[in-house]
């Protein structure tokens, strides 16, 4: 029986505007790209580490150089995937005592799905049983700046019908207005752990209310948790869990301060872990998104999937840089996730002319 070969390469992925949230500024990131191969088939993975979760490049590539990527030979199903990659982070935890990046994990699995689907000749959307391609409308983020060049950035992304403000500041007010003087469209919110106490957070959330935003994702820091308790019981708008949910949380728990939650793979660290938790949390009355970091198309592709199975979707990481190597995953003229009917995850990588 033939055994995979692994290779991984850290490239650059450069955004096309520094990139501001409420904790800090990126011109670019670091992303580790996994490819897999056994029988003449290549499947091909991302991890999109992030700071916020003590995850870099190289404690990916740390992670990779001791996988035992040869023995996934003895994985026939997904179910078997999550099982092994989840024993054998233990085992290299306890040998190495090192901590196990989600991002990591979540790109091997993603390879060895894209394999998997296309040694089966079909999408891997099919095989999960999606009753269409067709997913959500995804925002399209608005990073912190200058009133000025947020409301540029408004005008040049006109075609996209829903935009992802980032707050979390002590002008939160004055970007909205600002915002509101050049696009009434939709707005969602994310306030990504800025606000400090539940009463800033409620006037915060009363004035955002006037101003037609749908939701607020991540009003406050995620260890408060009674204060986020509270605020879910007064809050006049849905309350999105980004920060407070990584994938291993208690999701009754959850529920209790939040009406949706926020997948991303490169927080849960495994797809076929996200897909059982969308259905969790739809038996709890809780909504979906899935989310994304600053990912190309090959990660934003696998959580395009994954959106065909929940309520709502920020899925632009890839628009938001200028040299994605791979195609996939596209909005059409609604911004609707469209996934490809390509084999596998659906990703192509892309030529140095851009084809």
């Amino acid at each position: 029986m033939s055994h995979f070969s692994a290779q991984w390469e850290t490239k650059e992925l450069k955004l096309k505007d520094v990139f501001t949230i409420a904790r800090g500024s990126k011109a670019s990131v670091q992303n580790v790209f996994l490819t897999l191969e056994r029988d003449d088939i290549k499947g091909v993975g991302e991890a999109g580490p992030n700071t916020r979760y003590e995850e870099t490049s190289e404690t990916v590539n740390r992670f990779f150089e001791k996988f035992p990527f040869e023995e996934l030979f003895q994985v026939s199903s997904p179910e078997e995937l999550e099982v092994f990659i989840g024993a054998a982070s233990t085992k290299l935890k306890s040998l190495h005592s090192m901590k196990i990046p989600q991002s990591a994990k979540a790109a091997i699995e993603m390879a060895w799905l894209d394999w998997w689907a296309k040694s089966q000749n079909q999408p891997l959307w099919k095989l999960w049983g999606a009753e269409s391609n067709v997913g959500p409308v995804s925002s399209y983020t608005i990073g912190l700046d200058e009133i000025p060049i947020m409301q540029k950035k408004i005008k040049e992304a006109e075609k996209y019908p829903l935009y992802k403000i980032k707050l979390g500041t002590k002008h939160d007010r004055d970007i909205i207005k600002g915002i509101r003087e050049v696009t009434s469209k939709p707005l969602r919110v994310d306030a990504n752990e800025g606000w400090e106490t539940v009463d800033q957070a409620l006037k915060e959330i009363e004035f955002l209310r006037s101003q037609n935003v749908e939701l607020v994702e991540q009003p406050m820091h995620a260890s408060m948790k009674s204060e986020l308790k509270e605020l879910k019981k007064l809050s006049e708008l849905p309350l999105c869990a980004d920060e407070s949910f990584t994938g291993s949380e208690n999701l009754n728990e959850i529920a209790e301060s939040f009406d949706i939650i926020n997948i991303k793979l490169m927080k849960i660290g495994s797809l076929v872990k996200a897909k059982r938790t969308i259905e969790q949390a739809h038996r709890l009355g809780l909504k979906v998104m899935i989310g994304c970091m600053i990912e190309s198309s090959v990660a934003i592709t696998a959580g395009g999937i994954l959106s065909l199975f929940g309520e709502h979707a920020d899925l632009d990481g890839s628009l938001l840089i200028s040299n994605d190597p791979y195609s996939g995953l596209k909005l059409n003229k609604n911004a609707e996730v469209i996934l490809p009917e390509d084999k596998g995850i659906g990703v192509r990588i892309l030529k140095t002319d851009g084809t």
